[in-house]
């Protein structure tokens, strides 16, 4: 897969922490209307009451409202990539400009067309049209605003708890690695030689301090590469591990570091207390609509040791950018820790750039 070029990185990574969300996709359209049109509900009811409810009346501010939304949004969508070069606070009053003389231009429209209006403009109706569209458009423009502000929180926040994970992987991991590389290289130098370059390419990706998507095969490359590391330093017969992957893997993304965690809790927690040593299992099987991978260890009868708490929290906060169906659960008894991945399938591989 190709690398993506670094000024179109730059450029998505502004336009996803611009204030303004992206208004040229159906959702959005979607939610806005109704937004707007449970708005003129509310407005009609104020001005009629429940008992003088006007149905035609109603429509017809319907129609105009409706009109002043999809024209605004369009113009916004369009407007997006240029408005990102202002500050914030110019962009929001650029953008309630644009409202406005969106809601000038088809109320102007409208009494033109309007029969009963005899070509004549009551500029007091527009007037108080675009004073309306004023206000409502401050009021989204503070809401995206404060939406923007608690995003990019939520995200620095993921980012801080990666980097902690990432600082935990380090060093136990690193050292113990080395000094079985330092105990291969006399008895087995080409052992020693395919493990380092295990340990360079899993490093490779930890440095790399990316919280990016990647493809799910990809994933558990990673995590053969770490359990095979592994398995070099507590022996084969101590760390038995069981592959259990259909023939061809979906084509799904998952955050990057999603399965090492708890493939390392598995090893460190499961199998390395014990001196007669243990399995660990990994499984991915379809579940409707999503797909869950497992990971299942065996657990020591004596001096088994709690899990990483934090690393599960890490996850389950990560997952949560692929959607509600996606999250993590985990089962414990006597003999087995079982942990499970759910990934939605709707989830499709990223395209090449």
């Amino acid at each position: 897969m190709s690398e993506p070029h670094p000024l179109r990185q730059a450029e998505q990574a502004r336009l996803n922490a611009f204030f303004l969300p992206d208004l040229c996709n159906a959702r959005a359209v979607l939610i806005l209307l109704a937004v707007s049109e449970a708005l003129v509900l509310a407005l009609s009811l104020l001005e009629m009451g429940l008992d003088n409810f006007s149905w035609p009346r109603f429509s017809i501010l319907s129609f105009f409202v409706q009109w002043v939304c999809l024209l605004s949004v369009a113009a916004l969508c369009q407007s997006r990539h240029w408005l990102l070069r202002l500050h914030e606070s110019a962009a929001a009053l650029l953008a309630l400009l644009v409202i406005m003389l969106v809601t000038l231009l088809v109320s102007v429209t409208g009494e033109l067309l309007w029969p009963l209006a005899e070509g004549r403009i009551d500029w007091q109706w527009v007037l108080r049209n675009i004073i309306v569209s004023l206000i409502f458009g401050a009021m989204a423009m503070r809401y995206f605003y404060v939406r923007s502000q608690w995003r990019q929180k939520t995200q620095a926040e993921l980012k801080a708890r990666l980097a902690a994970l990432q600082a935990n992987i380090r060093p136990h991991f690193f050292f113990n690695t080395l000094n079985t590389v330092a105990s291969l290289i006399v008895v087995d130098p080409d052992k020693a030689e395919r493990l380092l370059l295990d340990l360079a390419q899993l490093f490779r990706v930890v440095l790399k301090n990316d919280d990016s998507l990647i493809p799910l095969a990809q994933e558990i490359e990673l995590g053969r590469q770490y359990l095979a590391i592994e398995q070099v330093r507590l022996g084969e017969q101590r760390l038995r591990v069981q592959w259990q992957l259909p023939a061809d893997l979906p084509a799904l993304t998952v955050p990057q570091l999603i399965l090492q965690p708890l493939l390392e809790n598995a090893v460190y927690h499961g199998i390395q207390p014990g001196i007669e040593g243990g399995y660990i299992r990994i499984q991915l099987q379809p579940e409707g609509e999503r797909w869950r991978l497992s990971i299942i260890n065996s657990r020591a009868h004596s001096g088994s040791t709690p899990g990483n708490q934090m690393a599960h929290d890490n996850i389950r906060a990560r997952l949560a950018v692929l959607g509600q169906q996606a999250g993590l659960q985990l089962d414990a008894s006597a003999a087995e820790y079982q942990a499970h991945l759910l990934l939605p399938a709707a989830v499709t591989e990223a395209k090449e750039s």
